[in-house]
């Protein structure tokens, strides 16, 4: 390297002040100016003793290099291991499989699933049966309520009473003629089993509430869900959920809970346009007998019918005049 020269001259004396206690040095090292002097001929800083100091530090930074390249290979032996104990758990898998791929079928359940022709009129479970209330809008009615009062007259008494909260000033027309129908009293025999539902008419749009407990206040929404729940605790002839298409079923159910709540227009027209192709050329989704899925589809389509009236084809009318007929919608 070039010489420079010194900034300052080292054989200057300090005087230090006589006022305060004088301290040790630091670093025991005794300075040598001549051991870091450059060298004349060369011009390069001539070798010299090292500095005990240095030589400390760098012990501890190799010392600490080397724990964390002591803990780093512990912790990659430990991650080969569980590694390799993850392959032998997937090959004893694979080998579990192959032989169960290999195995006689499974038993059976106990209950299995049945068609809607093979399902038989049971008793029907008291305690399952709870009176409940159903929030209404008079502008999306529920059809459904009617459907099934008629439809259990033999099996279940559905007694409806029917109300009108504050913020409905006035029912309309189909409103009021649907109210007269589900309160009109049937031809029900008195020893039947009852279930009394409160019908509120409330301006809750297109999702219907169910409340089975005022105290909790946990309610069941849209009208499909509904359903759902009586299907489950009313007579069993109707429970889809003892069939063997239920996934289809519920598809349909799905749907028509979509083509009550969107809004949309064009989103409406497209889910019409799958009932239709689910619907087919068949007298209803059940088949010829009357199902849950009918009365679901019949009552969201006379709820919408101002928006979408256009879209339904002729075999929907045909079903939803079967559905009116056979439950007296």
């Amino acid at each position: 390297m070039y010489r420079l020269k010194p900034v300052m001259n080292q054989d200057v004396v300090c005087e230090l002040p006589t006022c305060m206690y004088t301290l040790k040095p630091v670093c025991a090292y005794s300075h040598d100016p001549k051991a870091f002097s450059a060298d004349s001929a060369t011009g390069l800083a001539a070798s010299g003793p090292v500095d005990p100091m240095s030589i400390e530090i760098d012990n501890l930074l190799q010392k600490a290099e080397n724990d964390e390249l002591r803990m780093l290979a512990e912790r990659q032996q430990r991650v080969l291991q569980q590694l390799a104990e993850l392959k032998k758990e997937i090959m004893a898998m694979r080998t579990e499989l192959k032989l169960n791929a290999n195995a006689p079928p499974a038993v059976q359940p106990s209950t299995p699933l049945k068609s809607k022709a093979q399902l038989k009129a049971e008793p029907i479970n008291l305690t399952c049966l709870q009176d409940f209330v159903v929030n209404a809008s008079p502008e999306y009615v529920p059809y459904s309520l009617l459907a099934l009062k008629n439809l259990w007259k033999d099996r279940l008494n559905l007694q409806v009473e029917c109300f009108t909260h504050s913020t409905v000033p006035k029912l309309s027309e189909e409103a009021l003629a649907f109210q007269n129908a589900v309160t009109a009293s049937g031809t029900a025999a008195a020893n039947l089993p009852r279930i009394k539902v409160t019908l509120i008419w409330k301006n809750v749009g297109a999702y219907t509430e169910m409340i089975t407990s005022p105290t909790s206040y946990v309610p069941i929404c849209g009208e499909v869900n509904i359903l759902r729940y009586l299907s489950r605790c009313g007579p069993s002839e109707f429970n889809y959920e003892q069939q063997d298409n239920v996934d289809e079923v519920d598809s349909i159910l799905d749907a028509c809970y979509l083509l009550l709540n969107k809004q949309n227009v064009k989103q409406r027209q497209q889910i019409l346009r799958t009932l239709g192709a689910k619907l087919g050329k068949a007298a209803g989704f059940g088949g010829a007998d009357l199902s849950l899925c009918d009365i679901a589809f019949t009552s969201a389509v006379k709820q919408v019918q101002r928006t979408v009236a256009k879209d339904v084809n002729p075999n929907m009318h045909k079903c939803m005049g079967r559905v009116a007929a056979l439950a007296g919608l």
